[in-house]
């Protein structure tokens, strides 16, 4: 009886264990130049690049997360995505793994357009632009998401450089050693 229980305790922390994780492929991040950081003589503009996003699932699992999205406590609310690559992108941005609906599918397109960049040897994307729609059918819920931009390639010979802060690093104690000692003079007074 006590193996019987402890198999079905183990089975079900294995059930629980695998609903609250989420399997991620990549996750992908890659500059973004934002109007003023480099003149336009520093880069070479290579051509328009896209990602397209097509998210959906039920329209009641849609209810949910957006029901938990507006509420005072947001609960973690499992939904199945149908085409959810788990391949997510973050233009300008850092990773962040705790995405509503609506970043989801930004994030999936973002991956798109920046294997896209990537392929034509882009140093960063300029102009980001993102359109996200939400369009409901008799029983599904799609989040499209298209974003754009243009990638850029960062001239070398364009007076660019990088700076690389400089840290203080304190003297070694032989260094210290080999100092002269300070000198003062002393008199006497009667």
């Amino acid at each position: 009886m006590k193996k019987i229980l402890f198999a079905l305790a183990g089975v079900c922390c294995l059930l629980f264990a695998s609903c609250a994780t989420t399997s991620f492929g990549n996750l992908s991040e890659f500059p973004l130049i934002e109007s003023g950081e480099l003149s336009s003589g520093r880069y070479i503009v290579l051509g328009e690049v896209t990602g397209a996003s097509n998210l959906s699932m039920t329209n009641e699992e849609y209810a949910k997360l957006i029901k938990n999205e507006f509420s005072l406590e947001p609960q973690n609310v499992q939904v199945k995505f149908i085409n959810d690559s788990g391949d997510y992108g973050f233009i300008g941005k850092r990773a962040n793994i705790k995405m509503n609906v609506f970043e989801r599918s930004a994030a999936l397109a973002e991956y798109k357009m920046i294997q896209t960049a990537k392929h034509n040897q882009a140093d960063a994307i300029v102009f980001l632009k993102s359109n996200t729609t939400v369009e409901t059918s008799y029983k599904t819920t799609f989040v499209k998401t298209v974003v754009s931009g243009y990638a850029v390639k960062i001239k070398p010979d364009s007076g660019y450089t990088i700076e690389v802060p400089v840290e203080e690093v304190p003297a070694p104690e032989a260094e210290a050693e080999t100092e002269e000692p300070e000198v003062t003079e002393v008199t006497e007074s009667e």
